[in-house]
């Protein structure tokens, strides 16, 4: 299986309360921690290098970078996308949705998260071509999808399985998935991702291949 990350993507963080940088967040947590970059970067499986730019603001994470350092740090992605929210009834508004985009790819996120969350809901927009990557998928939990626009291709334990508008598919995560787009209009499409218990590396494992956004054909 192939693992690469060629393609950065832009992070665009609208954060609703906090204003601390992407940068600044990652190397709070790291310190609280007592980690070195050196310790994070062999925990989260990039280079040591990496971590510096990206605490400098220098170079922006891939997708697959940070769910590596979000399963590294035993939070949940979407705290890179804003802190985290301890009520109990949370509305996102559509001009406050943070996202990360990249070639091919744009994934809107929640941004805050309620106290004791379980599942993690992405709106995620595949332009023609694009898919998540070459190497399958597996955790635990369960996943939902939602297409709103367009048509997905979803292969699960080597099966395929089109999901056009207006359809729902449900399945066990321990199976092995990925995703693609190998149509010629964009597909849109909610995600949700559960994450059983406390298990904070659910999406750290799913967005393992997004990095290079890799193309079909």
């Amino acid at each position: 299986m192939i693992f690469t990350y060629l393609h950065r993507l832009e992070l665009y963080q609208q954060l609703m309360d906090n204003k601390t940088s992407l940068g600044e967040r990652l190397r709070q947590l790291r310190t609280e921690r007592r980690l070195s970059q050196r310790d994070l970067a062999q925990l989260a499986g990039i280079s040591t290098n990496s971590v510096s730019l990206i605490e400098r603001e220098e170079i922006s994470p891939s997708v697959s970078t940070l769910q590596s350092l979000a399963g590294a740090l035993n939070i949940k992605v979407s705290y890179f996308f804003d802190d985290e929210y301890t009520g109990n009834v949370l509305l996102v508004k559509v001009q406050d949705r943070p996202v990360i985009k990249g070639n091919g790819l744009m994934i809107e996120g929640v941004g805050k998260h309620l106290s004791n969350q379980e599942v993690e809901p992405f709106r995620v927009i595949l332009e023609p071509r694009a898919m998540s990557g070459e190497r399958q998928v597996v955790h635990s939990g369960q996943e939902f999808i939602c297409c709103q626009e367009g048509k997905v291709e979803y292969l699960i334990d080597g099966q395929s399985y089109i999901v056009e508008k207006g359809d729902f598919l449900i399945f066990e995560a321990t199976l092995p998935h990925i995703w693609r787009n190998p149509f010629d209009e964009r597909a849109v499409f909610l995600l949700v991702i559960q994450t059983p218990g406390q298990s904070r590396d659910t999406v750290h494992r799913h967005f393992v291949d997004f990095p290079s956004i890799k193309h079909i054909g």
